[in-house]
């Protein structure tokens, strides 16, 4: 008897194989668009004394620390790099990709089965068989090749909701992947801010560095001439002392937080890396109520939960499907022989098929599948649970990140107008200094306090974008101001995109 030819069924299900594979290859990223800012205020240096002035210079007259490099780099440059390198988004995409395999395995259940089997039985005896010409047989082989098709009729719901299931879990995994993103980009623009404004402080301290010395240089020369004490001289030293050591302190965590970027980046550690200033105001377009609409329906953490609600749900059907019979219709073809072919043999008919229909059930489990209906009954209960206390958690979250954006936002105004105001004290207190009508504590306390007010803006600016952008995670949308000219903000106008 030849071998059968491969079935129908076969090519079908390999060609199925083919089209789930194709199905897993893209795994793109989007690209991410950034809101459109102004430009801030700017420091600058001028013999010595800081004044506030506005726009963009690209020439800073401090004199930073260099390092080479092609170009700054800008934010959305940096997001995409981090993306395309990321081992942790590439491990989500792994997660996914299982995620679809897990569902064609789940497709599978409703499919027809085939098997084979091929058996060899050596007969020494003739009461071994029990055939009729028995005596031609004794001492032969016989050879048996069996092949059979199962094709589930009903299974009680099982089939079905494991594979919604595995559509869920398609789902999570989806989501999943555009969390780890998410917290990625708040992780890149926490870093970048962080360069950005330890960038600003170290400029600021390096001011304070050249105030404190223009003020030592006249000391020391009024203590020469008679005209000022030496304790004066000594104060305005360890004055110079402590500015010099936090301008270090501040150039330390300059560069770690560009080692921090790097490793984001996938590059060297050490490499040097320049940005493209981006600490800027604009004002933020949505209402607290319209971020808690958008934050309720498009997080990716609630996102989640509702689908941990619905897996749950659906596990009860799961273990429900152990309630009800199994029914599966089964095709089998068995042929013998006393040849290797499983071809000829005693008798002429020494092939034959058969179709038939089981029905099985477990009647008696000692209440395992009732326990197991109650265990995901409580699953749900306890999933339920969790997705009212991550929308709890949500709210609140939204709301803190709110408010400490237009905390930031009033305080940048405010600082900015105390810097121009204490430049012009600490301008007025050197010159009657010069006229011996000021002290030198009066120096060095406005020399502080004009540090202390530059180092309040630029934190406020911070602040503000960091808070932007933390927002922007608790939403889960990217947020867009339509027009970012305009100086009042139109609540109406403003629109969310997806992060």
């Amino acid at each position: 008897m030849p071998f059968p030819k491969p079935p129908l069924l076969l090519v079908i299900l390999i060609l199925f194989t083919a089209l789930g594979l194709t199905s897993c290859a893209d795994t793109s990223r989007q690209k991410i668009t950034l809101p459109p800012v102004t430009d801030p205020p700017i420091p600058q240096t001028v013999f010595g004394e800081a004044t506030l002035t506005t726009g963009n210079n690209s020439n800073p007259a401090l004199n930073f620390p260099k390092v080479p490099d092609d170009r700054p780099l800008t934010l959305d440059e940096c997001l995409n790099i981090a993306q395309r390198v990321s081992p942790s988004l590439d491990s989500v995409d792994q997660a996914q990709m299982k995620a679809m395999w897990n569902r064609w395995q789940s497709i599978t259940a409703f499919l027809p089965t085939a098997s084979t089997s091929y058996s060899t039985t050596k007969y020494d005896d003739l009461a071994n068989t029990s055939h009729a010409n028995a005596q031609s047989v004794s001492g032969l082989t016989q050879y048996t090749w069996q092949t059979a098709v199962t094709q589930p009729l009903f299974t009680g719901g099982k089939n079905m909701a494991s594979y919604l299931l595995a559509q869920l879990g398609m789902a999570e995994a989806d989501i999943k992947k555009f969390q780890a993103r998410e917290d990625l980009l708040l992780k890149v623009k926490q870093t970048y801010f962080s360069i950005l404004a330890s960038e600003k402080a170290l400029e600021v301290a390096k001011t304070s560095v050249v105030n404190i010395k223009n003020h030592l240089n006249v000391a020391t020369n009024f203590f020469n001439v008679g005209m000022a004490s030496k304790n004066q001289v000594l104060e305005a030293e360890v004055e110079l002392a402590k500015a010099v050591q936090n301008e270090n302190t501040l150039s330390r965590d300059l560069m770690v937080n560009k080692a921090q970027l790097n490793i984001l980046l996938h590059r060297v550690v050490g490499d040097p890396i320049q940005i493209v200033d981006t600490l800027k105001f604009t004002p933020f377009p949505l209402t607290l109520d319209q971020c808690l609409i958008a934050g309720l329906n498009d997080r990716p953490e609630i996102k989640l939960g509702h689908n941990q609600v619905k897996a749950s749900a659906k596990n009860i059907d799961l273990a429900k499907a152990n309630l009800y019979p199994q029914v599966d219709l089964v095709y089998t073809n068995t042929s013998l022989g006393n040849t290797p072919k499983a071809h000829g043999g005693w008798s002429n008919n020494d092939s034959n098929w058969s179709v038939s229909t089981i029905a099985s059930i477990n009647f008696w489990e000692w209440g395992r599948t009732k326990a197991e209906v109650e265990k995901s009954k409580v699953e749900l209960n306890r999933s339920l649970n969790v997705l009212a206390s991550l929308e709890d958690n949500t709210k609140l979250d939204i709301t803190t990140n709110y408010h400490q954006l237009i905390s930031a936002g009033l305080n940048i105004d405010v600082s900015a107008k105390a810097v121009i105001a204490a430049a012009e004290d600490l301008r007025m207190v050197n010159e009657r200094y010069l006229e011996q009508m000021a002290t030198n504590t009066d120096v060095l306390d406005s020399q502080t306090r004009y540090s202390q007010v530059q180092y309040d803006y630029y934190n406020a600016l911070y602040s503000y974008n960091l808070a932007w952008a933390t927002l922007e995670r608790s939403l889960g949308r990217k947020v867009v101001a339509a027009s970012p000219d305009n100086n009042q903000p139109d609540h109406q106008s403003a629109t969310v995109q997806p992060g």
